[in-house]
């Protein structure tokens, strides 16, 4: 197949030719001969196809049809959501709102006021960031726990979450995940890592979960034994296009929930949840335990991925990853330490990060980590100092659309926001090079997208911004065969 007069990023219009699911040719537009079908693309931009290195599909698909509390700015206008949610809600399925942001709310979540707002039916309002959840009384029994305060945290709000989400239909939650890839296709997504908790190599052994989209699948710790009796290793198939990723460790919370591991204590913040002192955060993996986990991924041949979101937590991946000898990912990598980045440059270390949690957080961070929120998401820096950086949403975090991602990585800005530190942004081409895997080139998988519209050429960043994430796609191909084609 042809792809005739495609413009690049360079201006340039060329023919694409794409034989066996790679590009076989690039040549100036009209200089050779076609054979076999031709696309004229008329001069429409021509990327790589768009990669989300940060996902929970399950959660994400999930999150998708649930109601959000996202615009509550207190706890009251949440429960009101959630009062409005039950009088909607049928069935024997336990209720669960999504996007709840208490660190900004003027004062703590109590379970008085969600159970007064959501009687017995049982209710979780799942945090923004996922770390933390709100549950009413009726859904603590259903979860066969007690709690002393109002929140549930970190491990205790991950596990909750896990049964909360066992209780509900695997074959629905299937056809849930394929239907939010095949509308992150219609964004330009070729594939995504999916990061979800629990056994998703299991999850994506099931018939439900075919889908044309590329999958790295990855692996928690609870389940590397079993990525042991499986015989897996990164990069093998699962089903499909579905791979084998890594070793995920979850090193820390989170800015939001107060638990990302800081070398210096948190500001003061006006919501003191629960009236915790939330000192410098948690630290959820010691080295030992961190360096055990290293050893045993390269033992079965799975690459590691250490969530580091604090400054500390950096450091200390970064450590580990030196004393284990490899390389591999830091996910998050929101506070950096300048001393630690050409540590990551050096050791081949690669930081994966989700922009627009930067403009979810900079009021967090303001209030949080005060001065040191200059060490915050500093994607410049990174790149100019020979680190590669990947792109991802952490959806359900934000959603999952690599637009966003890439608007923020270059503009520092949305709607008429003023553009938050914006030294630190990225060019254009380098933002789809770090949502990208592959390059436009001889040998490269067909893994490609066109664009709807001209890519924006504004130095006004609110401008670029808004084409930026409205950008339309017309075609989304994975090794030369269509996921999504709005062309006809």
């Amino acid at each position: 197949m042809r792809l005739a007069n495609a413009r690049l990023l360079d201006g340039s219009l060329t023919d694409i030719d794409i034989v066996d699911g790679e590009i076989e040719r690039v040549s100036p537009a009209g200089s050779t001969p076609s054979t076999g079908e031709r696309r004229d693309l008329e001069g429409a931009v021509v990327i790589p196809g768009l990669w989300d290195e940060h996902t929970h599909m399950s959660q994400w698909a999930r999150h998708r049809t649930r109601q959000s509390v996202l615009a509550a700015e207190s706890a009251e206008e949440a429960a009101a959501i959630a009062t409005a949610a039950v009088v909607r809600h049928s069935g024997p399925d336990p209720l669960v709102l999504v996007g709840m942001r208490d660190g900004l709310w003027p004062a703590a979540p109590t379970r008085a006021l969600l159970d007064e707002a959501t009687g017995s039916v049982p209710t979780l309002v799942v945090s923004s960031d996922v770390h933390c959840s709100w549950p009413n009384t009726a859904m603590l029994a259903r979860l066969g726990l007690e709690l002393d305060g109002a929140l549930l945290r970190e491990d205790a709000a991950f596990a909750a979450l896990g049964v909360v989400e066992a209780m509900l239909d695997p074959d629905a939650l299937d056809r849930h995940v394929v239907d939010a890839l095949a509308a992150a296709a219609s964004r330009g997504v070729v594939g995504v890592v999916d990061l979800e908790f629990g056994d998703a190599v299991g999850q994506w052994m099931r018939p439900g979960r075919a889908t044309p989209t590329r999958v790295d699948v990855g692996i928690y710790a609870d389940e590397l034994e079993l990525a042991a009796e499986r015989g897996l290793r990164s990069g093998d198939v699962i089903a499909g296009r579905a791979r084998v990723g890594g070793l995920k460790v979850i090193s820390d919370g989170s800015l939001g929930t107060r638990t990302a591991w800081t070398a210096h204590p948190y500001g003061t913040s006006s919501a003191k949840v629960d009236g915790g002192d939330f000192g410098r955060g948690v630290r959820n993996v010691d080295d030992e335990a961190l360096d055990r986990l290293l050893a045993r991924a390269a033992e079965l041949g799975l690459d590691a991925m250490v969530h580091a979101i604090g400054d500390a937590a950096v450091t200390a991946a970064i450590d580990a990853f030196e004393r284990a000898g490899v390389g591999g990912r830091i996910e998050h990598a929101q506070l950096v330490a300048g001393v630690d980045i050409p540590r990551m440059a050096r050791l081949g270390i690669v930081a994966s990060v989700q922009p627009e949690h930067a403009l979810d957080d900079r009021e967090l961070m303001a209030s949080l980590w005060s001065d040191r929120s200059r060490d915050a998401y500093r994607l410049r820096s990174l790149v100019d100092a020979g680190v590669r950086v990947v792109l991802g949403s952490d959806a359900p975090v934000t959603p999952l659309d690599p637009w966003l991602g890439i608007a923020t990585a270059v503009t520092r800005t949305r709607g008429d926001e003023a553009p938050w530190q914006p030294e630190e942004a990225l060019s254009l081409e380098q933002a789809i090079a770090a949502s990208s895997r592959t390059r436009i080139a001889v040998g490269e998988l067909a893994d490609l997208v066109v664009l709807g519209a001209p890519l924006p050429a504004t130095d006004d960043p609110h401008g670029a911004a808004a084409a930026l994430r409205a950008m339309p796609v017309e075609l989304t191909l994975v090794a030369g065969e269509p996921i999504f084609d709005g062309m006809g």
